[in-house]
């Protein structure tokens, strides 16, 4: 039998860091039996690590997508050994849009295991506004009032995958340092693939993948058309790093919302996440550790105000010592 493993994400869980390994990796994953598939799904295709922009064009015909996916993972599966595994990753499989019902057929022609991550629902709602929110509106309030109770509803996701195959073949892990092999999302991924042991015949990502950045940075530009095409837009970000490496990274303990906001976003996934926790982590007491005030130093106006500046302050400089080390 061959296998099929899809790692759907989710969005803000190490997704990124996850597909640079397939990527670094795609020559040497064969000698295990584990293939990572090219990026549009057709023999000889480049191997990227990841199948997100092929999907997404799927979306917009979930019936034609159906068919197309099909067809493609069929010839790819015909170049494959018995009990040789295929490999998708894309974070968007876990949005809810369906995206699982391009995958009946498959789930019924292949041995089918579906891996997906996990976050607490306040980190990933401030992680996804800083990635692609922002760029596109400066009202984080109106944003995340929508959003609330419908992005990361884990529940949702997982029942519309168990309607195209058994429970027992879909596996959940917590993004959570304390709760992943080694503390680290590629080495807990590896375990999942049954690679803990191969590990260090294989190349690690280096440096930061994805990273998120200041809540300072994110106020100086959000909603700025001027400076962000779309929400999938990292020019203004890459230059940053360019400019001062990994300065203005996000510090996870400094926070926008207060304890107070923070628990009450994730009142709203009380049921949905004690569903998940029955369902899928029984011997645990909760699905995940809950915030607490001393997790986090909340960030005034003013605070936020005098940090815009110095970023101000600190790109002007950099850009200025550059342009007349080059005079």
């Amino acid at each position: 039998m061959k296998h099929l493993v899809l790692h759907i994400g989710a969005n803000k869980t190490g997704s990124s860091a996850i597909q640079e390994f397939l990527r670094l990796n795609a020559d040497a994953l064969p000698r295990f039996g584990l293939h990572v598939a090219p990026s549009d799904l057709q023999p000889g295709g480049a191997v990227t690590g990841q199948h997100v922009w092929f999907m997404e064009q799927q979306l917009a015909d979930i019936p034609a997508g159906r068919r197309r996916i099909t067809n493609r993972i069929a010839r790819l599966m015909a170049d494959l050994k018995d009990e040789e595994r295929l490999l998708i990753s894309a974070e968007n499989l876990a949005n809810p849009t369906g995206a699982e019902r391009m995958f009946v057929n498959t789930a019924k022609e292949y041995d089918t295991r579906v891996i997906l991550y996990i976050r607490r629902q306040d980190e990933l709602l401030l992680s996804s506004w800083q990635q692609w929110e922002s760029k596109i509106t400066d009202d984080f309030w109106a944003w995340l009032t929508l959003g609330v109770g419908t992005r990361g509803d884990w529940r949702d996701i997982l029942q519309a995958w168990e309607k195209i195959m058994p429970r027992e073949k879909i596996t959940v892990r917590l993004y959570e340092r304390p709760r992943m092999q080694d503390g680290d999302v590629v080495a807990d991924f590896a375990s999942v693939l049954g690679l803990s042991d191969r590990l260090g015949e294989l190349q690690r990502p280096a440096g930061a993948i994805n990273p998120s950045y200041a809540d300072a940075l994110v106020e100086l530009v959000k909603g700025n058309t001027a400076v962000f095409r779309d929400k999938h837009d990292n020019d203004f970000y890459n230059m940053v790093e360019q400019l001062t490496g990994d300065r203005y990274h996000r510090n996870p303990r400094e926070s926008v919302i207060t304890f107070e906001q923070r628990s009450a976003i994730l009142e709203r996934y009380r049921e949905s996440n004690e569903w998940v926790r029955a369902r899928y982590f029984a011997d645990t007491p909760v699905l995940f550790e809950p915030p607490t005030e001393a997790d986090y130093v909340l960030l005034s106006p003013s605070k936020l105000s005098k940090q815009k500046s110095e970023i101000v302050s600190s790109l002007l400089f950099t850009l200025a010592k550059r342009v007349l080390a080059e005079e």
